[in-house]
């Protein structure tokens, strides 16, 4: 009878044993109160930046997105009367043709309220740029035209560009398209000055420029497209002004085609 009883006690503290070890500690109870709330508020506001993005730009629909690439012809026309360096640099040889250099990036076209064609462009663009200058001093007849201020002429910008689209009424075929376009862009000069420049610090970090150009779109693969560009503000600070334009010659391809 004593050892029946000896049994049974050690059956029921083994079943005690198992159901203990079956609980979640209290550490583990402290945890996951603390993680759930953490992430409900998480889904809260992933829900809440959605929301709100939806009623930001709910009137930007059809947004495709196109990869481009191209090749653009930059000048420079400088007007550097008023600058006084320590340095002289001579205009024999100068170059004042537009240069070509070349350009790679992406751009996001929709429709806006249903009527009005945009487009947003992000592009990073080698420039190289010929030089005209206004204005030189000449020491005839000993010393030809020279002037004080050298012009940078290799760049790496990041162009960010809007565009409003007009589509022409004039359609080769069915799957042609013609758009004309216009607006501004903001170019971001991310490549360091020369160190002559860097001297006075003569050239700005950021350029504004207006856009206006021509697109031919063929709906089944590419779009072609060329636009000027016009320097709206100067590339360099005064007294010397410059302003940078540029020709641009491109292909654009729907990036869903590709991936």
């Amino acid at each position: 009878m004593l050892v029946f009883c000896c049994l049974i006690g050690s059956i029921i503290v083994q079943a005690q044993q198992k159901t203990n070890s079956n609980k979640p500690s209290t550490a583990s109870l402290d945890s996951a109160y603390l993680l759930h709330p953490f992430r409900d508020k998480v889904q809260a506001f992933k829900k809440s930046v959605k929301k709100e993005f939806n009623q930001v730009f709910i009137d930007f629909k059809d947004n495709k997105v196109y990869l481009l690439s191209g090749i653009g012809f930059s000048k420079q026309f400088i007007n550097a009367s008023g600058y006084n360096s320590s340095f002289n640099y001579d205009l024999a040889n100068n170059k004042s043709a537009f240069k070509p250099g070349y350009y790679a990036g992406f751009r996001v076209d929709g429709i806006y309220k249903e009527n009005h064609l945009y487009s947003f462009g992000f592009v990073l663009d080698r420039i190289s740029s010929g030089t005209d200058y206004s204005s030189s001093i000449s020491l005839q007849p000993f010393i030809g035209d020279f002037s004080r201020f050298k012009a940078d002429d290799q760049f790496l910008h990041l162009m960010i560009a809007a565009h409003y689209k007009k589509l022409l009424p004039f359609k080769p075929n069915e799957r042609s398209k013609f758009y004309v376009v216009g607006g501004p862009s903001i170019d971001t000069r991310l490549s360091g000055q020369s160190a002559d420049n860097l001297v006075n610090n003569n050239y700005h970090r950021f350029l504004i420029r207006a856009d206006i150009g021509l697109e031919y779109e063929n709906q089944s693969f590419y779009t072609l497209f060329m636009h000027y560009k016009q320097g709206v503000t100067s590339f360099t600070r005064s007294p010397v002004s410059t302003y940078l334009n540029s020709l641009e010659i491109g292909l654009m391809i729907k990036a869903s085609d590709l991936f």
